[in-house]
């Protein structure tokens, strides 16, 4: 396995989507499990030397979740709330995901993970996020949300190489 998988961020100007694709040397089923098992996203999904912890998780067709990011000091750093509208194993993944540090709620993104299956035992991983606005779009966008997504994705390179999946 090498690191040459690059994480691909599509987002057209003014609309409320963006599109996230990356791949895995990993199988379907694999890459599928990491995303919808709290155990395992605990162990690659938080960028930069960070931990996720979850405050509840119900990982099923109409489950809900509720996790936050706390940095190595312990201080938490975001929290996100979202139900979980289907999980299709190992094929998709419907949620939405909601930011609960902004001033206001609402914010709610809905977020489709597809799992395309790839010659060799690899994995295609193209997410689609809808926002309520092109401003909520563009701040995600803005957050930095690149820069950890490829950290959160080099995570899982690492969970996977080292055969924890």
């Amino acid at each position: 396995m090498d690191n040459s998988n690059k994480t691909k961020i599509t987002a057209e100007e003014g609309k409320q989507e963006l599109f996230i694709v990356r791949e895995f040397d990993a199988s379907r089923e694999k890459v599928f499990k990491a995303f919808s098992t709290p155990e395992l996203l605990m162990e690659f999904f938080a960028p930069f030397g960070n931990k996720m912890r979850f405050n509840y998780h119900n990982y099923q067709t109409g489950g809900s979740y509720s996790w936050y990011n706390e940095d190595q000091k312990g201080n938490v750093l975001c929290t996100f709330n979202g139900i979980i509208h289907e999980i299709e194993a190992p094929i998709r993944l419907i949620q939405t995901s909601e930011f609960m540090e902004l001033p206001e709620r609402g914010h709610v993104v809905l977020e489709k993970m597809l799992f395309e299956e790839l010659p060799n035992g690899r994995t295609k991983l193209i997410i689609h996020d809808v926002c309520f606005s092109v401003a909520d779009r563009n701040a995600m966008i803005d957050s930095g949300m690149e820069k950890g997504l490829i950290e959160i994705f080099n995570n899982l390179d690492h969970l996977i190489r080292n055969s924890k999946l």
